[in-house]
C-alpha cells in the first residue's frame, strides 16, 4: 500500500498497540485498530503474529522485558544523588506518566485479562519476581552505602516497595488527589524513612 512502510520495528508495533489498548480496551481491540495506529496493513500484523492473542502475548513479553522495563528503572536509580532517592525514582519511572481515567480503566481491563489467563499470568509472575530482585538490589546498595540501616530486611522491604508500586497506582486512580509520581514518592518515603541512616548511625 502506497505510503506505508514495508518493514516496521517491533517497538513501533508495541507503541501502537499500547495506544490502541488505552483508547478502546482489550476486549474491543482489533488487529485493524493496531494496524491503523501503526500505519501498516492488517496483513502485516497477521503475517508477523498470526492472531490477536499472539500479538497481545508479544506485547506483554515486550513490555515486561528487561530492555523495556528494568533498564529504564536502573537508569533512574543510577543517576540519582543517593540510593534511596534512586529507588524512589526507579519506582516512579516504572509507573509511567499520569493517564486519563478512561485510559487507566482500559489498561486495568488488560490486567484483568492477564490475571484470568494462565499463560499471561505466568509472564506476570516471572516479571514480578524480576522486579522484586531489582528492587532488592537497590535496597542492598542503600545498606552498603550507609543510606539505610544495616538491620533493614532487604527482601521484606523489596516486597513492600513492590506492593506500593502496584497498590498506590490503584488508589491514585480512584482519588487523583495529586500527581501519581507524588503519591508514589509519599508512600515510598513513609515506608523507607524509619530505615534511613542518620549521622549517629554512620
Amino acid at each position: 500500500m502506497a505510503g506505508r512502510p514495508r518493514t516496521i520495528s517491533e517497538e513501533r508495533i508495541m507503541a501502537a498497540l499500547a495506544a490502541a489498548v488505552g483508547r478502546v480496551g482489550p476486549s474491543r481491540l482489533t488487529l485493524a485498530d493496531v494496524a491503523r495506529e501503526a500505519g501498516v496493513s492488517t496483513g502485516v500484523l497477521v503475517g508477523r503474529y498470526g492472531s490477536k492473542r499472539e500479538l497481545l502475548l508479544g506485547f506483554v513479553r515486550w513490555g515486561l522485558s528487561e530492555k523495556a522495563f528494568i533498564r529504564p528503572m536502573r537508569a533512574a536509580f543510577e543517576t540519582a544523588p543517593d540510593s534511596v532517592e534512586g529507588l524512589i525514582r526507579a519506582v516512579v519511572r516504572s509507573a509511567g506518566p499520569d493517564t486519563e481515567p478512561e485510559e487507566f480503566a482500559n489498561n486495568l481491563a488488560f490486567l484483568h485479562l492477564e490475571l484470568a489467563d494462565p499463560e499471561f499470568r505466568a509472564l506476570l509472575g516471572e516479571h514480578d519476581a524480576a522486579v522484586r530482585a531489582e528492587l532488592a538490589d537497590y535496597l542492598r546498595a542503600a545498606v552498603t552505602l550507609g543510606h539505610l540501616v544495616a538491620s533493614a530486611d532487604v527482601d521484606a522491604l523489596a516486597a513492600a516497595v513492590d506492593s506500593i508500586r502496584n497498590g498506590t497506582q490503584i488508589t491514585w486512580a480512584m482519588t487523583r488527589s495529586q500527581p501519581l509520581a507524588e503519591a508514589l514518592r509519599r508512600d515510598l518515603s513513609t515506608l523507607l524513612e524509619p530505615y534511613r541512616c542518620n549521622k549517629e548511625d554512620q
